[in-house]
């Protein structure tokens, strides 16, 4: 080997190691995720003499491989499953692939190309490592300018490797401590939210007991229970769970209630109520947001309940240890249109005792994943003939809290009684 090439390779050395030093000041400079993976790339296509290059990282819970990549002048992610491509096979394998010409190579895939006019030729494509030896992501360098790509720049990669793989998991881990702030501030709104609409108390009513509570779980579940004194001397019981978490859900909940509570206050019939709140639920929430939601007025004169049940979890109606679903309805609130809802009417008997619930209740799961299902609520229900509503609102609490022991819940748990005395 000439002087002259041994000077020209000694010098490029000492540039690329002059470049990894760079590169660990400007990752320590940023914590932000996008800025990053930039300065990775920027510094992969400057030193390998490269025109460009794709830093994907790897989504192994989906396993999926997922990039950010300029359309326009706008970033757009894109993703594609590992296995396909140069770079899925890379992160399939582990292995380092390096062509002469990718158009030879039967997994290339040559839609960018043909969609953009661009033209590959020469690829380097290597695994991203952490010191643990574990893969987060693959290089993707394309079209060296002068020659071909080289086991130096698969080197040099390896280098840059080690000082990336630590920047990215840096910025993941400040982004999931950002991001875990914005979820406890945001289940703190909805948890206010949420208490502002539920009953401070149960106003009694002669001839009846009326027993309610609601054990919110950390994700807030977006559950109601209300009780509604109305002007004719009737009473309305509610109780409703929307689907998701956090603050749409409560938000979406705090529009169901604002709205009952102004249909309520004058004259109505049931089914077209029920249809109203479907519509004013469906032009207020998203495709993924609905309200499972059961409605019942109670004449206490007659003794008479009409219930409407709009998909929520069909109340049980206890009666001598027997027990009757009240399911008929229709669809929940906020799917679609819908103003096909029908009632039901019961007169209730002494003793009878009516136990609304959410699905947080039958679905508490143990530590084993066991849900607390409907067959023990009915059979807890069922066993209890002659307690109070406020007794077996405790007794059936009780024995989901046995159930689950020290099992986190996921859902909230809420229960709404009323027996007849």
């Amino acid at each position: 080997m000439s002087l002259a090439k041994k000077l020209k390779d000694v010098t490029e050395e000492t540039l690329r190691l002059m470049a990894i030093v760079e590169i660990g000041k400007l990752l320590n400079s940023t914590l932000n995720l996008d800025k990053i993976l930039e300065i990775i790339l920027d510094t992969a296509v400057k030193n390998l003499n490269a025109d460009r290059g794709t830093v994907y990282l790897i989504d192994h819970e989906n396993k999926q491989l997922w990039a950010k990549v300029l359309q326009g002048d706008v970033k757009v992610e894109i993703r594609f499953p590992v296995g396909a491509g140069i770079a899925g096979y890379v992160a399939q394998t582990g292995k380092k692939i390096m062509l002469k010409d990718a158009y030879k190579d039967e997994r290339f895939n040559p839609e960018f190309d043909k969609k953009t006019g661009y033209k590959t030729k020469t690829m380097l494509c290597t695994p991203m490592k952490n010191r643990q030896g574990e893969m987060i992501g693959v290089f993707q360098i394309i079209n060296k300018l002068e020659g071909y790509f080289t086991l130096d720049d698969v080197k040099f990669l390896d280098t840059l490797s080690v000082d990336a793989c630590i920047a990215i998991e840096n910025a993941r881990l400040h982004e999931e401590s950002l991001e875990k702030e914005r979820m406890e501030k945001e289940l703190e709104v909805a948890a206010t939210i949420q208490k502002m609409i539920l009953p401070k108390e149960v106003k009694q009513i002669p001839g009846f007991e009326i027993a309610g509570f609601n054990v919110p779980s950390k994700q807030v579940g977006g559950d109601y229970y209300d009780v509604v004194h109305l002007p004719n001397g009737n009473v309305a019981l509610i109780i409703a769970d929307v689907s998701g978490k956090s603050v749409p859900g409560a938000l979406l909940v705090s529009t169901l209630q604002a709205s009952l509570r102004a249909y309520l206050e004058s004259d109505f019939e049931l089914t077209k109520l029920v249809g109203k709140l479907n519509r004013v639920i469906l032009g207020n929430s998203t495709v993924d947001k609905y309200i499972t939601f059961f409605i019942g007025i109670l004449e206490p004169k007659s003794k008479k309940f009409i219930s409407v049940n709009a998909g929520h979890n069909p109340p049980l109606l206890v009666r001598k240890g027997t027990i009757t679903k009240l399911k008929n309805g229709g669809i929940p609130l906020g799917m679609v249109e819908f103003d096909q809802y029908i009632c039901e009417e019961n007169i209730l008997q002494p003793d009878d005792m009516i136990v609304m619930f959410t699905d947080g209740v039958t679905e508490a799961a143990d530590k084993n994943d066991e849900f607390y299902d409907d067959e023990r609520l009915e059979r807890c229900a069922a066993s209890h003939p002659k307690v109070s509503a406020f007794q077996l609102k405790d007794i059936i609490h009780d024995d989901l809290r046995k159930f689950v022991g020290n099992a986190e819940q996921s859902d909230d748990i809420t229960m709404l009684l009323l027996k007849c005395l």
